[in-house]
């Protein structure tokens, strides 16, 4: 055995040359994987493909195609000549693309017609090419008519025609344009199905190039990717240890160890989950995610011709994986309540620590912090949208070049670029982070420069660019770069796009008297950055404060200017994106809280200043109502004027404190010529900004669970989400009535005394002067009894015909009736042209059996009534009631009370009166109206027969199965609703629309939805008219909640047979510009 002394001990290995392979491992894996990142969008990808050819079997019909994208790829139409006999000698259709009946079926699509002396070729109300109907007939069985429209160019030609008179007819032309592609919703002829198809050839190649999939070669290349980036991020780190550190813990010790101020947080954002209001957006992102399982790709389902919305957009996907399980509102908030906690977690565990010793151990600022964060993300980031993701990737991001600039380790920034992408890729605002990699990069570039003698440039550098690149794996898994390319065109075509320069429209927008500007959303904003101007005067006053560290806390004012900047680059200019400060001015409260408090600030006049600033800040912010978007603000306190406190608006009060604490202010600094302050601060100083921030955190909270109490037997977020959670998922729809069938609701008349049964006419008429069914106004008509849809993009309730005439004359033929009343059966009475007096009795009609399912009796009018609305506000009218009675056996009737009607609209348009049955006095069994008007008025009135409709909810009429069309505003609140699909290109045929509000109708529906800017309303205006259902919210109804509308065909269509196929397509190619412009 060899003896101790002559063993050799093993030589301990430096870390220089332990990791040093690590370093090739590094460079060759990070080189790699942004290779192949870079390579990913031109790779191969299978395209779904979809054709449609027409005449459909064997036979000329009407065909229904709702292209997603309104356009196609190509068209190709071929008719034989012979078929212009077909028609009558007046002429007709032989061939065009939108319904004749339809809105704007010139200037969107494709008209080919024949009329008594020329045959007509006609795109988007340009006649292409025509030909004497005489010279067509004679010409030979050669003889076509031919159109064909791609993206480079449309042509139009008689082919095999000889022109008598060349100088009159134009047999053939080409336009190179590709907008003037026509739309198409189908193929519509007035051919007999008895003619030939022979030589009839009408297809069309649907554009289908974002439905597509990635190759084989592809998903290997992206597999290879993303293990490369690991690899060489792995490597990365076992390079960073060189420096013979080891390992570096990334949480601090204790970082599980709550604290009252977590627990406050978390349950406030747990409450807030719960009881939170939705944002404007929710129906939008739902939507997507959910279409996704049938479109194919994250398609832009309610803008830009079906574009994607790729490459932003990631965080989408994770509602479409709920969606697999379910749509319920509290399952699809998790995402938001989820990255709240975490962004929690990262303020509280790493940012406020990293801000300096007097930031971290005191525990005001930790509260300021939260308060700042609270007041800015329950507002603005709570639902669906995109915020909380940014935020929180965001703040990962400058605590990622934190740590990287503490330790001088190269991994933390191989992990920020990677989430500063995530935060891009979520949304166009993720730019922000961006801000924080800028902030960092001088000493990120210093500690590179450093350590390039020890481990080399691409060691470092190649990891770095692998994980920044990673991004386009998935923003290109499936679509091509030519796609995406083609998408953003669009986009920007369809806009809203607007400059760096008009960002002040984005503060504009803060102080209006809008759900924008509302004082929530204020409150936390402006105190953001009264806080960051505290800081930066403070900073630049004494450079190195004790306890504080300057360079985070420079850096985290670096990256909120420059957040405020970047912002700036953004298209649109929403307020809703001012949620992407809530992560970051945490953080600076916490140091502001610090900095204002003593000893920090030790003058007391300048703790008064910043206390008289925070006030006027709070007088700003309460100087707007407490508003949310659409039923987001059922119930909620001062939803419809700034908040107030024993009739005085808090804002001014708030005002008056202000300048008072102002005055103070400067009574000290007067003061300090003749008694200088003491440097030493007497007792403890209150947290004026803690106790500020938290106290809005709980106006915040308590108003919206006040809204939920006030909605007690109505729909609240609260309750639906609450019904949710036991099963119940249903939401809105359970909260809805509506008359299945009005006609069968309406009352019948009672006999009167003498034993005789007046007809429905006669019932109505009673006793009236000045009442009569020629006064109907001239302006009346069912298409204004919602004026909410009837705008640029929507025609509602267009009666079909009055006696079988399609324009029927009212004084001979009937009154077109709005909600599908049916004019032969319900008579309508109006007192237009009435002179002096117009008053009305009705006969007294018999009420039926009042149940649960019969909550209201209803009444169909049009012009002024004085009524009560939402919130018991009265409107001025003409005096109308309901009046109430009991009728004995011998036919005798006892008058019992009368009850004013509600009203949900305030315009004078056919609309319901409302009045609760369970406001009728005890033994009532008839009821009648009664007009009755003191003095005379110049506003005529038209009033139908009252109606008791047996009523179910939307959700036992629709289920889940009849096909909708939901506004986007509206499609979180009906999640078991089945919402229109894309497939294939091809929008499925809806049944029923479902509409918010009057307002969010008129301004963001019928706008953001319309055919201007490839809306899906741009395709169902084509295709059908809307008639108006009645329906009521349940609970509360003077409630205007919004519509529920039936479509019927403008003219009936078979649906298209789709012929589906396989392709293979480069990465760079592309069948031509998508048709965005409208015109």
């Amino acid at each position: 055995m060899m003896s101790s002394e002559n063993s050799t001990a093993p030589a301990t290995v430096p870390p220089e040359q332990r990791y040093g392979k690590w370093r090739i491992v590094a460079a060759v894996a990070g080189l790699l994987g942004f290779v192949l990142a870079i390579l990913t969008p031109f790779l191969p990808v299978k395209e779904t493909t979809t054709a449609v050819h027409w005449p459909q079997d064997g036979r000329i019909s009407n065909v229904e195609l709702p292209l997603v994208s309104y356009t196609p790829v190509r068209l190709d139409v071929s008719l034989p000549c012979s078929v212009v006999n077909a028609l009558p000698a007046a002429g007709g259709t032989l061939l065009r693309t939108l319904p004749e009946d339809g809105p704007r079926p010139g200037l969107q699509g494709l008209v080919i017609r024949a009329d008594a002396k020329n045959v007509i070729i006609a795109d988007r109300d340009v006649a292409l090419a025509t030909a004497s109907r005489t010279d067509v007939a004679r010409a030979g069985s050669d003889c076509a008519i031919r159109f064909v429209s791609t993206p480079e160019s449309t042509s139009a030609s008689f082919t095999g025609v000889t022109a008598s008179d060349p100088g009159a007819n134009q047999l053939s032309v080409t336009v190179n344009d590709p907008n003037l592609r026509p739309q198409i919703a189908g193929f519509y002829t007035d051919l007999p199905a008895s003619t030939p198809v022979a030589g009839v050839d009408v297809s069309t190649q649907v554009d289908t190039r974002f439905n597509t999939t990635p190759s084989t070669i592809k998903l290997i290349a992206i597999v290879v990717g993303i293990a490369s980036t690991i690899l060489a991020l792995i490597a990365l780190g076992f390079v960073d240890m060189r420096d013979g550190r080891g390992h570096i813990r990334f949480m601090p010790q204790g970082w599980l160890r709550p604290r009252p101020v977590d627990f406050t947080v978390i349950g406030v954002l747990g409450i807030w989950w719960l009881i939170g209001p939705n944002t404007s957006d929710d129906g939008y992102q739902i939507t997507m995610a959910t279409q996704t399982k049938f479109s194919g790709y994250m398609i832009n389902y309610f803008r830009s011709f079906g574009v994607p919305e790729n490459p932003v957009g990631w965080n989408d996907y994770l509602f479409t994986a709920i969606s697999h399980v379910t749509t319920a509102a509290p399952a699809m908030r998790l995402p938001g309540l989820v990255f709240g906690l975490l962004t929690w977690l990262i303020i509280s565990r790493e940012m406020i620590p990293r801000l300096g010793r007097a930031v971290r151990n005191n525990p005001a600022a930790l509260w300021a912090g939260a308060g700042g964060f609270l007041l800015i993300w329950l507002p603005l980031n709570n639902g669906l949208r995109p915020e909380p993701a940014v935020v929180f990737f965001s703040l990962l991001t400058w605590v990622s070049v934190e740590r990287a600039i503490a330790t001088g380790r190269m991994l933390p920034v191989a992990i920020a670029v990677p989430c500063a992408a995530l935060c891009v890729g979520a949304a166009p605002g993720g730019l922000i982070a961006v801000a924080a990699l800028l902030a960092a990069s001088r000493q990120i570039i210093t500690r590179i420069v450093k350590r390039r003698g020890r481990d080399g440039l691409l060691p470092m550098i190649a990891p770095i660019l692998a994980s920044g690149m990673a991004y386009l794996f998935y923003a290109f898994f499936t679509p091509s770069f030519a796609a995406l390319r083609e998408a953003i065109t669009v986009k920007t075509v369809t806009g809203p796009t607007l400059d760096w320069y008009e960002e002040g429209v984005r503060y504009y927008y803060l102080m209006l008297e809008t759900e924008d500007g509302s004082a929530v959303r204020r409150i936390g904003v402006l105190t953001a950055f009264l806080c960051l101007l505290t800081v930066l005067t403070f900073m630049l006053r004494r450079k190195r404060p004790a306890g504080i560290s300057a360079g985070p806390v420079w850096r985290l004012m670096a990256v909120f200017f420059a957040t405020v900047v970047l912002l700036a680059f953004t298209p649109t200019k929403w307020t809703h994106h001012l949620g992407l400060f809530a992560g970051y001015a945490a953080g600076i409260a916490a140091v502001a809280a610090t900095l204002t408090m003593a000893p920090m600030m030790r003058s007391k006049r300048n703790r008064v200043f910043f206390a008289a600033a925070a006030l006027f800040i709070a007088a700003i912010s309460f100087a707007a109502r407490v508003g949310y978007y659409w039923v987001g603000t059922y119930g909620i306190p001062w939803n419809t004027m700034p908040p107030q406190l024993f009739g005085l608006e808090i804002s001014w009060l708030l005002f008056f404190a202000s300048v008072l604490t102002a005055l103070y202010g400067l009574w000290l600094h007067y003061r300090r010529d003749y008694a200088p302050e003491p440097t030493k601060t007497r007792g403890r100083t209150l947290p004026t900004l803690a106790i500020l921030t938290m106290l809005m955190v709980l106006f915040d909270v308590g108003t919206m669970a006040k809204g939920a109490y006030a909605q007690r037997g109505s729909f609240s977020w609260t309750a639906s989400n609450v019904r949710a959670l036991q099963g119940d998922t249903c939401s809105m729809a359970d909260y809805v009535l509506m008359e299945t069938d009005p006609n069968a609701g309406q009352l019948k008349p009672a006999p009167r005394p003498d034993g005789t049964v007046p007809s429905a006419a006669q019932a109505l008429a009673g006793k009236s002067t000045g009442f009569s069914p020629t006064g109907i106004p001239g302006w009346l008509s069912p298409v204004k009894s919602n004026p909410g849809h009837n705008t640029d993009v929507t025609n509602s309730d267009v009666p079909e015909t009055v006696g079988g005439k399609r324009n029927p004359d009212p004084k001979t033929d009937g009154v077109p009736l709005p909600f599908g009343l049916d004019p032969a059966t319900t008579p309508v009475l109006g007192s237009s042209g009435a002179t002096g007096l117009a008053n009305l009795t009705s006969d007294w009609y018999t009420l039926g059996a009042v149940d649960e399912s019969t909550p209201l009796v209803t009444l169909s009018v049009a012009g002024p009534v004085a009524a009560t609305g939402i919130n018991g506000v009265a409107r001025d009218g003409r005096t109308l009631f309901l009046e109430a009675g009991h009728r004995a056996a011998n036919g005798t009737v006892q008058p019992l009370g009368r009850l004013a009607p509600l009203d949900a609209w305030t315009n004078n348009n056919w609309r319901n009166l409302r009045f609760p049955t369970a406001d009728l006095p005890r033994g009532t069994n008839t009821v009648r109206v009664v007009v009755d008007d003191r003095v005379p008025s110049p506003d005529p009135i038209v009033v139908t027969p009252p109606r008791m409709t047996p009523m179910k909810t939307l959700q036992e009429f629709l289920g889940r199965d009849t096909v909708v069309a939901m506004d986007f505003m509206v499609a979180f609140a009906f999640p078991c609703q089945h919402q229109v699909r894309a497939v294939n290109g091809v929008f499925e045929r809806p049944e029923y629309r479902i509409s918010p509000d009057y307002m969010a109708t008129v301004l963001t529906s019928n706008t953001w939805q319309g055919w201007k800017t490839g809306g899906p309303l741009g395709v169902t205006d084509a295709l059908y008219h809307e008639q108006i259902v009645p329906t009521y919210l349940k609970g509360k109804w003077a409630m205007d909640w919004g519509t529920l509308t039936k479509f019927t065909p403008w003219t009936a269509a078979e649906p298209a047979r789709l012929e589906l196929g396989t392709t293979t397509r480069t990465g760079w190619y592309t069948p031509g510009p998508m048709r965005s412009a409208p015109y």
